[in-house]
């Protein structure tokens, strides 16, 4: 043992001597394509293994060494470290192979006629989506394909009267639905094939009733389709369904009047006082149009939903939208689009009116205002304007060629009447909410 350890000392200096010359770093790792060193690494080992039988054979004390060799006073760096060497991979050809089972419903060969209507009927429908989707807006209502400009429901006899579909299927018994294709998977289980486009677009869906059983088939236009069962077919028109309760305007009396604004004033973390134009809600959505009292010309809207017993901002920004009902039925297809105002705020971006000096000049010419008294509210576009004074004074003004004419409204139904009566489409958005 003695004579080892002097040659590992004479080993440990010409190793030294060796790193000194060169510069290497002490833990740079010896390339691994050396053979040389591997070759010397196994001599050693060889070596150690025999030294250690033969201390084995001959009974040596063993005590604080490890297979027989005496570590207590070699260096760290001399202590010899197992290497593991790794097994050889599996190579069981079936290990992580992929199932090569198709898991896309057939359709049924038997209803091939069937299959070649739903097809035509989509096609039609979503080229008549595609055309008027940006001239017009079109929207999903209660599932359907429909017209919100003309308030009227595209179905096969629409388009075969309008030359988009083949006359012969004018009276069939085929419904034209436009939803989502994650909803229809959703709903109607693994009897159904989505591709891709359809999972994330609206999509125009052709469906009608099994001819023998009773559920439905249903295609799209760009090649979904599958069987959905009845109970599920309910539970999917339920889900697009905009009958959410009575459409009703709340009052400023009315409990939930204080909890919707006080949401609001939660979301904007701003904690202001609003000039409210109006709150309509059914039992699931409210439509809120309001500004804040420091500028009543900047007016905002919002919708809400209501879940277990709590209001959230669900949309905002909506008075920046010129297609508002197009916007919130992509984002909220059961809302209800009654609940929504009949103007669009974006279309008076830029015609809001900013200098009163003119309609308090036409005011004060018709005996109507006196000079001592000072506006509580007013706001108003560059044709119509409406006024109250901290006396109580209601006022409603519309332009008459470069002058004003004013009128004394008795409350906010009296200012109503006589805008609605002034224009087709008034922009009721000026008018204070019931006060």
């Amino acid at each position: 043992m003695k004579i080892k350890n002097t040659m590992l000392k004479s080993f440990v200096v010409v190793c030294t001597a060796g790193l000194m010359i060169t510069g290497c770093n002490k833990t740079e790792e010896p390339d691994k394509n050396d053979n040389s060193v591997i070759e010397d690494k196994k001599d050693e080992e060889n070596g150690e293994n025999i030294e250690n039988n033969e201390n084995v054979n001959n009974g040596e004390n063993t005590n604080g060494e490890e297979n027989g060799k005496n570590t207590e006073n070699l260096p760290d760096d001399k202590i010899d470290v197992e290497v593991t060497v790794p097994e050889k991979p599996i190579t069981n050809p079936n290990y992580n192979k992929p199932s090569t089972k198709s898991q896309t419903p057939s359709k049924d060969s038997e209803l091939s006629s069937y299959w070649i209507k739903l097809e035509n009927c989509a096609k039609a429908g979503q080229n008549y989506y595609s055309e008027y989707y940006t001239k017009t807006r079109v929207i999903t209502k209660d599932g359907y394909l429909y017209n919100y400009a003309a308030s009227t429901l595209i179905n096969v006899s629409y388009l075969a009267n309008d030359g988009m579909l083949d006359s012969k299927y004018a009276t069939s018994d085929v419904s034209l639905l436009l939803m989502y294709g994650r909803d229809v998977a959703s709903y109607g289980g693994s009897n159904i094939h989505i591709v891709s486009s359809d999972k994330n677009e609206f999509t125009v869906f052709a469906l009608m009733k099994h001819p023998t059983e009773n559920k439905y088939i249903f295609t799209s236009a760009n090649g979904s389709y599958g069987t959905i069962t009845d109970t599920a077919h309910s539970s999917l028109m339920n889900h697009y369904s905009m009958n959410n309760g009575t459409v009703q305007r709340l009052t400023p009396s009315n409990n939930e009047y204080d909890r919707i604004l006080s949401c609001i004033r939660m979301y904007e973390s701003k904690y202001e006082q609003y000039f409210v134009r109006s709150i309509t809600t059914d039992d699931k959505y409210a439509f809120v149009v309001l500004s804040g009292r420091a500028n009543a010309a900047t007016i905002r809207e919002y919708i809400l939903k209501y879940d277990n017993g709590i209001w959230e901002v669900v949309m905002d920004n909506l008075e920046l939208e010129s297609r508002l009902p197009v916007v919130v039925n992509k984002e909220l297809p059961d809302f209800n689009v009654k609940l929504l105002p009949k103007y669009s705020l974006k279309d008076y971006k830029g015609s809001m009116l900013n200098d009163y000096t003119g309609v308090m000049d036409a005011l004060t010419k018709a005996g109507l205002y006196a000079k001592d008294d000072t506006f509580y509210y007013f706001c108003g576009t560059t044709d119509y304007c409406y006024m109250i004074t901290d006396s109580g004074k209601r006022f409603l003004c519309r332009k008459n060629g470069s002058t004003w004419d004013c009128y004394k409204v008795l409350d906010y139904y009296d200012a109503l009447s006589r805008l609605q009566n002034m224009t087709n489409n008034p922009p009721t958005f000026i008018l204070l909410d019931l006060e």
